[in-house]
C-alpha cells in the first residue's frame, strides 16, 4: 500500500474496536483510528431495516462528520497560526491529543443545525477520509428474527447486556433446544464522505443456551452456543472466537475488497 492507509473505525465500543484491530492486524500498512480520537461526535440514528443499511449509514455520516471536522480544524489553525498544512491530510495524532487533554480552545464543534443532521458540503472531492462501521446482532428463528437490528437495545437501554440477555431468555422460556436456532450477523461498510465503497456480511450459526455460560466476549456471547465446539461464545478464548465469529467472516471479505480498492 505504500504510506499507511488510515481508516477511522466508527464505533465507540472498545471491545468491538479491539476485536476488529486484532482481526485486521495482518493487513499491511493499515492504520486504524478509534472514533474517540474525535471530540463531539454526533450520534447516528440507526433506523434502517437491515444490518447493511445501518452499517452504510453510519460509515457515510461519520465520514462526512470527520471531513467537516478536518476542514473546521484546519480553518481554525490557519486563522490562529497562519498554518499552510495540506487541507486534505488529517493529523490523527493531533486530534487524539486534543481529545485526551481537552484543551483545544480553538477547535470548534461542528453544529448539526436545527434538523439534527450533518450539514452537507457542496463538494467532498479530494477529501481523504475513510470510515468503516459495522452493525451486528442476533437473529433467533423462534422469535421471527428478533432481536435483529434492535439487538443492542433489545431491552430498551442501548448496550445493557445483562438486561438484553435476560429478556431474550424470558422470551424463549419453554422453547425446546432444537427450536432455539440462532445466528450472529455482522455487516461492515466502508465509506468516504461521498458514498459507501464496500459492504460485506458475515454470519455464524448456533443456538441459544438455557442459561449464560462463560465470562469472555460481550453482548449475547454467554448465551450463544456454538455446537461444533460444544461451548458458548462466552467460553471461548478471544483468539478462537476471532477466527470463527460473524465479525471475522465479514472482515475476511472486507479485507479482500479493501485490497482491491487500494491496489494492494
Amino acid at each position: 500500500m505504500g504510506k499507511p492507509f488510515k481508516i477511522i473505525v466508527g464505533t465507540g465500543n472498545r471491545h468491538k474496536f479491539e476485536e476488529i484491530r486484532a482481526i485486521l492486524s495482518d493487513v499491511r500498512d493499515l492504520e486504524l483510528v478509534p472514533l474517540w480520537a474525535f471530540p463531539n461526535v454526533p450520534p447516528v440514528q440507526e433506523d434502517e431495516k437491515t444490518f447493511e443499511g445501518n452499517a452504510g449509514k453510519k460509515a457515510l455520516e461519520l465520514a462526512r462528520f470527520a471531513a467537516l471536522s478536518q476542514r473546521v480544524s484546519y480553518a481554525n489553525q490557519s486563522t490562529s497560526a497562519g498554518s499552510e498544512d495540506d487541507e486534505d491530510e488529517i493529523d490523527f495524532d493531533a486530534l487524539s491529543a486534543k481529545r485526551a487533554k481537552e484543551t483545544s480552545g480553538r477547535h470548534k464543534p461542528v453544529s448539526l443545525g436545527s434538523s439534527g443532521r450533518l450539514p452537507r458540503m457542496p463538494d467532498y472531492t479530494g477529501v481523504e477520509v475513510y470510515v468503516m462501521s459495522d452493525d451486528s446482532g442476533l437473529e433467533v428463528d423462534a422469535l421471527q428474527g428478533a432481536p435483529g437490528v434492535l439487538s443492542a437495545r433489545y431491552a430498551g437501554k442501548h448496550g445493557d447486556d445483562a438486561a438484553n440477555n435476560a429478556l431474550l431468555l424470558k422470551n424463549l422460556k419453554g422453547v425446546p433446544p432444537e427450536k432455539r436456532k440462532a445466528r450472529f450477523v455482522c455487516a461492515i461498510a466502508l465509506a468516504n464522505p461521498m458514498k459507501v465503497l464496500i459492504t460485506t456480511r458475515g454470519t455464524v450459526e448456533g443456538r441459544i443456551a438455557a442459561q449464560p455460560a462463560g465470562s469472555s466476549g460481550f453482548g449475547y456471547d454467554p448465551l450463544f452456543f456454538y455446537p461444533p465446539l460444544g461451548k458458548t461464545f462466552g467460553e471461548l478464548e478471544a483468539e478462537t472466537k476471532n477466527k470463527l465469529s460473524h465479525r471475522s467472516q465479514a472482515l475476511a471479505k472486507f479485507k479482500v475488497e479493501l485490497q482491491k480498492l487500494v491496489g494492494a
